[in-house]
């Protein structure tokens, strides 16, 4: 089995993160950061993106404008640095919660489902998948988030080797099931309020752990993608 180097999470701090052994100005300033990141998040997960404004987020975060705009002098500046805090969070959560577990709630359990999806429902999860869903029809959000997202999306399968090892011999395997799993969540956070059944929420659940389990165990397998469709010949004359 290929050795897995867990990810180096300072790597992926938002611009204006510091150590714990930085200075007492650097501290100071990357505690208001934190205060305002976490502020944007609340705002879009209660307000959406195209009502969360810098002077809202000011406000929830109890900072004054200068102070703001000291920090983030443009809203894009904000929104850049919210989308890498939301999913930094989700991510050091998420590991912490994996390594918590012991070897037979992680393989044979997968147990792993459930933390993930209390992730799902956190609120650095929502405003991530707010932002998400409105990068769909903004392009100026677009133009940002989904180089950002592009890049989450190749760190995050390098932290599910380094927490799910069982798993490091066929990366594609893994890379084809997490998509399952963020496939499956996504359209059970957007259908929650809509269906409004706890048990049928478990259900899912339960059966996407046994899916990956049997996925894992070769019990079950995806499909070969079918052969790219023939190239229509243009007409002459």
């Amino acid at each position: 089995m290929p050795e897995v180097k867990l990810v180096d999470l300072s790597e992926l701090e938002p611009v204006g993160m510091v150590r714990a052994d930085a200075g007492l100005q650097q501290r100071k300033s990357a505690d208001t950061r934190v205060t305002i990141l976490e502020a944007a998040i609340d705002c879009l997960a209660d307000l959406g993106y195209a009502r969360t404004t810098n002077r809202l987020i000011a406000k929830q975060a109890k900072v004054s404008r200068g102070a703001m705009l000291h920090h983030y002098a443009t809203r894009q500046d904000l929104i850049e640095s919210v989308i890498d805090y939301a999913f930094y969070c989700h991510m050091e959560e998420f590991g912490r919660a994996i390594r918590g577990l012991s070897d037979q709630e992680r393989k044979s359990d997968n147990s792993g489902i459930a933390l993930d999806w209390e992730l799902f429902l956190s609120r650095p999860h929502k405003a991530y998948l707010e932002l998400t869903m409105a990068a769909r029809t903004d392009e100026e959000l677009r133009a940002i988030f989904v180089p950002k997202a592009q890049r989450h999306d190749r760190i995050w399968c390098d932290q599910l080797l380094a927490v799910f090892p069982e798993w490091s011999n066929d990366l594609e395997l893994l890379n084809r099931s997490r998509r399952v799993v963020t496939a499956m969540m996504s359209g059970m956070i957007l259908n929650r309020d809509i269906w409004n059944d706890a048990g049928m929420e478990q259900t899912l659940l339960q059966f996407l752990a046994d899916i990956l389990i049997k996925l894992r165990e070769g019990d079950l397998t995806f499909a070969a993608p079918p052969p790219p469709a023939p190239k229509k010949r243009a007409k002459v004359g």
